[in-house]
C-alpha cells in the first residue's frame, strides 16, 4: 500500500469534480463541489419513530457520502452500504411490529407463538418452522417467512407498511442489488448521482416502513393536493383547464367563441411547473372511465361560464388530497378491450352495460390496469392471470371473470362499494384514450 500525505488525502478527486448541476463537463471548484455533493441528500431526513440502530447506519451513510468528494470510490461505498441498511431496517421494523411474539401456522395444527428478544431468535425459529412447511401469521394472512429478505419484503408488504405497485419493482431491483452487494461476482463503480439516488431511496423506504410517506416522493409520495378546476372544450375541439378563481376575471376568449364552450367543474391535481407529477392526460378528462392519469373528480356540469361562476360561488367546493397509489379498477372486455373504470361507476350500470369478461386489477396508474390486461390476452407475455402481483408488469390480480365475480373480487379489498351515477362527459379529443365507446 502507498502511504500518501496528508495534504495529498485533502486534496478533491478529479473524478468527484466532473459531476456538477448541469451534467458532466467542466470541473467544479473543490468548495463548491462539496457543498453541491451534500445537498443532493441533504434533505433524506427520517421520521422521528425511525429505530435507532437503522438511524445511526443511515446518518453515517450521510456523513460518510460527503467525503467522496476527496475519494471517488467513497460514492461506491455508500451506494452498497445503503443497500446492506435496507435489510437491517425491514429487520429493525419486524421487531417492533412483532412484539417479541412471533406465531407461525402448522399444516393441520393449531396455531404456535414464540418469545424472541432479537432478530436472531426470529431467525432460528423461522429456520426451524420452515423445515416443518409453517408459515407466519400477519394479521388474516400466513406467508411464506425464513428470515431472510425476500421474506422480510413480502412481510411487509403483507403487514400494509409499504404500498405502490410500481415501488414493489424498484423493491424487486433493490434486492436484487443488496445480494450481489452481499455476494459479489465482479467489480463495480458507483456515480455520485447513482449513490444519491439509492440514499435518497433509502431514506424514502425506511420512513414508509415508520409510516411516513415522503412530500413528492419518487418511490412512496405523500398524498397529492388537489383544486378546485375548471376544463372546458368547444366543438373545434379546443380544451382547456383554469383554476376556479380564473371564472372571476374576464374571458380569455372572445364574446362570441366564448359561448361555443361547455364547462366542468372538477377536483383536479394542479399543473406545476418542474413536478414529476403533473398530468398529460388532463384534457382526457371522462366521467364513466379513469382516463387521467391522476385521480380527477367529477363535480358539476356541463354548463356556460356564468352558470359554473355561480355554482361556485354557491356551493364553494373544498380542495382536498388524493393518494394515488394502489387503487383498483375494472376493466371491461367486451368485443375490445375498454378503459378502466372506478368500481363504484361500474357498480352503477344498468344490466344490459354489464356483459363481456370483467377484470379487477390493482395498480397505481389506469395506463398500467390497461397495459397488463392487453398482455394478458397473450399466453407468452408472461402476465399473471390468476390473483397475485404480476412477475411482467406493475400491477396486481384481483380477480377475473363476469362482472359480478369481479365487482366481488374488488369489494374483497375496498369493502362495500356504494354505486355512482354520474353524467356521461368527456373532453371530446383524445390522443391517449380514443378507443372509447
Amino acid at each position: 500500500m502507498e502511504i500518501r500525505p496528508l495534504e495529498e488525502l485533502r486534496a478533491a478527486d478529479d473524478l468527484s469534480l466532473a459531476f456538477n448541476p448541469w451534467g458532466l463537463g467542466g470541473r467544479m471548484r473543490p468548495e463548491n463541489a462539496a457543498e453541491f455533493q451534500q445537498r443532493q441528500i441533504a434533505d433524506c431526513d427520517l421520521a422521528e419513530g425511525v429505530a435507532a440502530g437503522t438511524r445511526d447506519s443511515f446518518e453515517r451513510l450521510r456523513t460518510v457520502f460527503a467525503y467522496g468528494v476527496l475519494c471517488y470510490d467513497v460514492y461506491t461505498m455508500v451506494g452498497d452500504q445503503a443497500l446492506l441498511i435496507y435489510e437491517q431496517a425491514l429487520r429493525d421494523r419486524f421487531m417492533e411490529w412483532c412484539a417479541g411474539t412471533i406465531t407461525f401456522r402448522l399444516p393441520q395444527a393449531p396455531d404456535v407463538s414464540y418469545t424472541v428478544t432479537s432478530y436472531d431468535d426470529v431467525k432460528k425459529r423461522s429456520d426451524r418452522m420452515t423445515r416443518q412447511r409453517a408459515k407466519l401469521v400477519v394479521a388474516t394472512h400466513a406467508i411464506e417467512f425464513n428470515g431472510m429478505l425476500h421474506g422480510l419484503r413480502l412481510w411487509a408488504r403483507t403487514a400494509g407498511l409499504l404500498r405502490g405497485r410500481r415501488s414493489r419493482a424498484v423493491e424487486d431491483a433493490l434486492a436484487k442489488l443488496r445480494n450481489y452487494v452481499a455476494h459479489p461476482s465482479g467489480h463495480h463503480v458507483d456515480t455520485p448521482v447513482g449513490a444519491a439516488r439509492t440514499v435518497r431511496d433509502l431514506a424514502e423506504l425506511i420512513n414508509q416502513l415508520w409510516g411516513q410517506a415522503t412530500s413528492d416522493g419518487r418511490l412512496y409520495p405523500a398524498p397529492l393536493h388537489r383544486e378546485i378546476a375548471v376544463l372546458s372544450w368547444n366543438g373545434s375541439g379546443r380544451a382547456r383547464m383554469e383554476p376556479a378563481d380564473a371564472l372571476t376575471a374576464p374571458d380569455p376568449t372572445e364574446d362570441q367563441e366564448s359561448d361555443e364552450y361547455q364547462h366542468v367543474v372538477v377536483r383536479a391535481i394542479p399543473f406545476i411547473p418542474g413536478s414529476r407529477w403533473n398530468d398529460a392526460h388532463w384534457a382526457e378528462f371522462d366521467t364513466r372511465y379513469e382516463t387521467t392519469r391522476f385521480p380527477m373528480e367529477y363535480l358539476w356540469g356541463p354548463g356556460t361560464r356564468e352558470e359554473a361562476r355561480a355554482w361556485l360561488e354557491q356551493e364553494r367546493p373544498e380542495v382536498d388530497s388524493v393518494d394515488f397509489t394502489d387503487r383498483v379498477f375494472l376493466v371491461q372486455d367486451h368485443e375490445r378491450l375498454l378503459p378502466p373504470m372506478r368500481p363504484a361507476v361500474a357498480a352503477g350500470l344498468p344490466d344490459d352495460e354489464r356483459v363481456g369478461i370483467w377484470h379487477a386489477v390493482r395498480a397505481d396508474f389506469p395506463d398500467d390496469a390497461f397495459a397488463h390486461v392487453r398482455g394478458s390476452r397473450d399466453s407468452g407475455a408472461g402476465h399473471a392471470r390468476r390473483p397475485g402481483d404480476c412477475p411482467a408488469c406493475s400491477a396486481e390480480v384481483l380477480g377475473s371473470g363476469s362482472y359480478n365475480e369481479a365487482l366481488r373480487a374488488a369489494a374483497a379489498v375496498l369493502g362495500p362499494i356504494e354505486a355512482v351515477q354520474l353524467p356521461s362527459i368527456r373532453l371530446p379529443l383524445s390522443i391517449f384514450w380514443p378507443d372509447r365507446p
